[in-house]
C-alpha cells in the first residue's frame, strides 16, 4: 500500500511540478512542517527544490518582491553558421526559464549595483541557472498575477528583428 502511495505521489509531483512551486511564500516564518507529501522548510523552499541565487542588476530588481513569478533569461555570444557555411559570433537570448517563484529578493544601495534573486527551482533549473551566470547575462521578467502558462519560445538575436 505505501508503494502504491509513494507511485501517486511521484506521479503527481513529475505531472504538475509547478503547483510544487507554489509554496506559501508566508511559510518563510514558520519551522519545517511535512504534509505527508511535502514538506515546507523555513527559508521557503518546498522539499525536493533547491533555493538558487542569481545575481541581477538593481535596476531589474526594483518592483521584484517575494512571491511573484518570474522567467529567467540570458543573453550570451553563440557561434552561428551562415549560409556559406562561414561561422560568426553572434548575441542570442534565450528564455530558459518560466514561470519561477521568486522566494528572496536582495536589493543593493544603490540601483546601478548588482543585487540578488533568490529562486525556487528543482535541481535540474538550479544546473541550468549556473550553467547561464557562467555563460551570459542574466535577465528577470516579472509575470502578472495568475500567468502561469508555459510558453514555446524561439532564441531572440538581431538577425530575427531585422528581417
Amino acid at each position: 500500500m505505501k508503494t502504491i502511495k509513494l507511485a501517486i505521489v511521484c506521479a503527481a509531483v513529475l505531472a504538475a511540478p509547478a503547483t510544487l512551486r507554489a509554496a506559501d511564500p508566508g511559510a518563510a516564518e514558520t519551522p519545517a512542517v511535512s504534509t505527508g507529501t511535502r514538506v515546507v522548510l523555513p527559508s521557503g523552499l518546498v522539499y525536493g527544490y533547491r533555493g538558487t541565487s542569481l545575481p541581477i542588476g538593481g535596476d531589474q530588481l526594483l518592483y521584484l518582491k517575494k512571491g511573484d513569478r518570474v522567467d529567467v533569461l540570458v543573453t550570451f555570444d553563440a557561434m552561428m553558421g551562415d549560409k556559406d557555411k562561414k561561422e560568426r559570433k553572434e548575441k542570442i537570448t534565450s528564455t530558459f526559464l518560466q514561470n519561477i517563484v521568486v522566494i528572496n529578493v536582495r536589493r543593493p544601495e544603490k540601483v546601478d549595483d548588482a543585487g540578488a534573486v533568490e529562486l525556487l527551482l528543482n535541481p535540474v533549473e538550479a544546473q541550468y541557472a549556473a550553467l547561464a551566470i557562467s555563460q551570459g547575462n542574466i535577465h528577470i521578467t516579472v509575470r502578472a498575477l495568475g500567468d502561469v502558462e508555459l510558453h514555446p519560445m524561439e532564441m531572440a538575436s538581431f538577425r530575427k528583428l531585422i528581417k
